[in-house]
């Protein structure tokens, strides 16, 4: 649902998660307040798919066959020759432990548990030029340096469970939650009557729409309801909240039972159910129920299509442990929007085509040399959009190459 279904406004979101963070730091943990001042070049830091090496306290984008492409310490940008001198053969030692937990672990890696952060949301992205600021603030020559910056990790891991712990919504605790129920029109947009027509349609003729989401059911009654309208459910078949990804894909279906979800103040289940049911809303489960469930209403066979734009939650997962075909959201890829497409089949252009970059430069890296993120679309994604909205305006009949761009040119 997040950044899928629902658009987030991240010219405002971004910002405040940065905020939210900084002022738990400082006010939670006694940090100095210049952590709460931030500018434009601060913000030009923030991306997805990097990572953070914390054995050597060096932000990092790396390619698909683990190759750094470039490097900060701090907000410092290092040089080809200084990357070199950190890391031999300009590759990333701890790539194939990287690689192998990325693809293989059943459930979220806790960030204690890895030597490295990986920088995979909107949700967890803002904190780099925080990170890098107060790294900035510390001299590498103190012996006791790489105690401070595992310190300072430690905290802000901290000020995610303080922020984003699903159960702090019914609270009304910590910084995140009161501010999105306070100001939801400031981070959400609203869908366009186009989608919720074409979502209509959709049904109309016979697809079965489910939502499947990680977020809890009332930050969800939140979010679909100021994009979709109070009677959003009449767009879906289905709605399954606190689906724990990547569990929900990579687990024992046995593992996994869905739960009944009976009201507003109830927000883990307790009812165990043996298979899903039309207009309802269930918690937790297993995709292979879901499959089931659409196979079995479906007016005709079909295959079922994914949507969802997690690299760790639902890129990945979604193609290597269930059948389903999946169309990627990848929020970079309205830096380079296509003014119109050449005909109606022709969804790729292979060309060369880097903008100027600022910060980190391309998040898709180069068509000699794609980055980590850029590499697992390719593998595993059968379309890639830039936005929810774009789904408006497929047509029912089109075809696709697998691992097209379906509505911008990343090389």
């Amino acid at each position: 649902m997040d950044f899928t279904l629902v658009n987030y406004s991240l010219k405002n979101f971004l910002p405040m998660v940065y905020d939210v963070t900084a002022q738990f730091l400082v006010e939670k943990k006694g940090y100095p307040k210049s952590l709460q001042h931030r500018d434009e070049a601060d913000l030009k830091l923030i991306r997805q798919g990097l990572l953070l090496d914390k054995k050597t306290h060096h932000f990092i984008d790396v390619s698909s066959t683990g190759d750094i492409i470039s490097a900060y310490d701090g907000s410092r940008f290092l040089s080809k020759d200084k990357i070199s001198t950190i890391y031999p053969d300009n590759r990333w030692p701890l790539f194939d432990l990287f690689y192998k937990r990325f693809e293989c672990d059943a459930e979220y890696p806790s960030y204690n548990d890895t030597p490295y952060f990986f920088f995979d949301s909107c949700f967890v992205s803002p904190v780099i030029p925080i990170i890098a600021k107060h790294m900035q603030s510390l001299s590498s020559s103190d012996p006791d340096y790489s105690n401070k910056c595992r310190s300072f990790y430690k905290d802000v891991l901290e000020s995610f469970g303080f922020n984003f712990n699903p159960e702090n919504y019914k609270a009304r605790k910590g910084l995140f939650f009161p501010e999105m129920i306070k100001n939801t029109d400031l981070y959400i947009k609203k869908a366009s009557p186009k989608l919720k027509d074409r979502l209509k349609e959709l049904r109309d003729k016979g697809t079965k729409l489910v939502v499947i989401t990680a977020s809890h059911i009332d930050y969800t009654e939140l979010l679909m309801t100021y994009a979709y309208g109070s009677d959003w459910r009449d767009y879906f078949d289905v709605v399954c909240c606190r689906a724990r990804k990547p569990g929900f894909f990579t687990c024992s279906p046995h593992a996994r039972p869905f739960f009944q979800w009976h009201d507003k103040e109830e927000t883990v289940g307790i009812e165990c159910v043996i298979e899903l049911k039309s207009d309802q809303t269930f918690l937790e489960g297993h995709w292979t129920q879901v499959d089931k469930w659409i196979k079995c209403h479906a007016e005709k066979p079909g295959r079922v299509a994914y949507v969802g734009d997690s690299f760790k939650s639902d890129i990945v997962p979604t193609k290597l442990f269930s059948s389903w075909d999946l169309f990627a959201i990848v929020l970079e890829g309205k830096n380079f929007l296509r003014e119109e497409r050449e005909a109606k089949y022709n969804h790729v252009n292979k060309k060369p085509h880097l903008a100027d970059s600022e910060g980190w430069g391309n998040f898709f890296g180069s068509v000699n040399q794609t980055t980590m993120t850029a590499g697992k679309l390719i593998a595993h994604a059968d379309i890639t959009m830039s936005d929810i909205e774009t789904l408006a305006s497929l047509e029912f009949d089109e075809n696709f190459e697998s691992g097209c761009f379906y509505d911008f040119d990343p090389y």
